[in-house]
């Protein structure tokens, strides 16, 4: 009985330490698909192919970066923008967000390319700074569960 109590504990350790990894790997795709959203983004308006809603439904996303498009219909339609929801950006990140959101499409076209080419810079520091992260955080994070893990599962035997 013991022994299964030991394993339930290592198992569940783990389970959280994956858990909280798992954030930074959605940071990371949170800021990939950003940059490949605002790099379309800036296609669209070079060739005025579509309008902003039809772009918008069109892209295909997972998790946290689908409530920021939700998040910017609803922008489009009711001037309101908020990413509370967001759980893995910082304030600070949520603000830049906004600003990017709310200059997009206030000016000619030659101003909303230089415009985008600078969101899109800014938005690669927080892409590299992400994938840092990631890489760095997220297998370390789990080393260090599985010895904490067995560390108490060896006080408790």
């Amino acid at each position: 009985m013991k022994w299964v109590l030991i394993v339930i504990l290592i198992v569940v350790i783990m389970l959280i330490a994956y858990s909280v990894s798992e954030q930074y790997k959605e940071k990371f795709d949170f800021y990939f698909n950003l940059k490949n959203f605002l790099n379309q983004f800036k296609l669209n308006l070079n060739f005025k192919q579509e309008k902003i809603n039809n772009f918008i439904e069109k892209v295909k996303s997972k998790k946290q970066f689908n409530i920021f498009l939700d998040e910017y219909k609803n922008y489009l339609k009711t001037n309101k923008f908020n990413l509370d929801k967001i759980k893995i950006l910082t304030q600070q990140e949520k603000n830049q967000l906004e600003e990017i959101i709310k200059n997009i499409g206030q000016m000619d076209l030659e101003n909303e390319k230089n415009q985008l080419d600078t969101f899109i810079f800014e938005i690669n520091k927080n892409l590299e700074q992400a994938q840092t992260d990631k890489n760095k955080l997220c297998p370390m994070i789990i080393k260090l569960s599985l010895l904490f893990a067995i560390g108490l599962a060896i006080i408790l035997i």
